[in-house]
């Protein structure tokens, strides 16, 4: 078979799992990232392409949405911090795992945002010294009002545009933040669907 029929199997909805499976041993780096890329992919094969040499082939795979739980835990304790983003956002990824990643400071902003993390995770992130923690942590819909409000004060103007951009913010952290002396926050607030007319 030749590299660009390769290609073309390997992109296509509709190759046959077998098929997709033998493509997982393709030399060429590109197939191997195009299949991993294939939304009919098997969860096996994704597994097989969890070991792959390539860092990018590795970060179709913890992207896909069919990637298994350890699969994803496998993953995040990879080498390449780009690998572990994806990880760390992906929605399949273990409670047990998110809190292991919590701790990776290289990543930890992606762990904030994850719907899945767990409460305590959040509230600790909340008062994270790096902006964009709490950032993410503001639009994680996963958040509680409590920590909305707490956030809604933050010294950060970034932070408070994030609080104001979340769907969850009530009418009256909104109209508190209306009134923020910061111009882009109060722009924001205006964009958000629970801000009255």
């Amino acid at each position: 078979m030749t590299n660009k029929q390769e290609l073309e199997l390997a992109q296509n909805e509709n190759t046959p799992v077998s098929i997709l499976d033998e493509l997982a041993a393709s030399e060429d780096e590109a197939v191997r990232r195009m299949l991993a890329h294939n939304p009919n992919i098997s969860v096996e094969t994704l597994d097989k392409l969890s070991k792959d040499e390539s860092q990018f082939v590795r970060v179709r795979v913890a992207a896909h949405i069919k990637t298994s739980t350890a699969t994803l835990d496998y993953l995040s304790k990879d080498e390449s911090e780009f690998v572990r983003e994806f990880v760390a956002e992906h929605l399949n990824t273990s409670v047990e795992t998110l809190v292991a990643l919590s701790e990776d400071r290289l990543i930890v902003s992606w762990v904030a945002g994850n719907p899945n993390t767990p409460f305590e995770i959040i509230e600790k992130l909340s008062k994270d010294r790096d902006e964009f923690v709490r950032i993410s942590v503001s639009v994680n819909p996963g958040i509680t009002i409590e920590l909305l409000r707490e956030l809604s004060k933050d010294e950060d103007e970034n932070v408070r545009a994030a609080v104001a951009k979340n769907p969850k913010t009530p009418v009256d952290i909104l109209s508190t933040l209306s009134k923020d002396e910061s111009e882009g926050v109060r722009e924001v607030v205006l964009e958000n669907p629970n801000t009255p007319a």
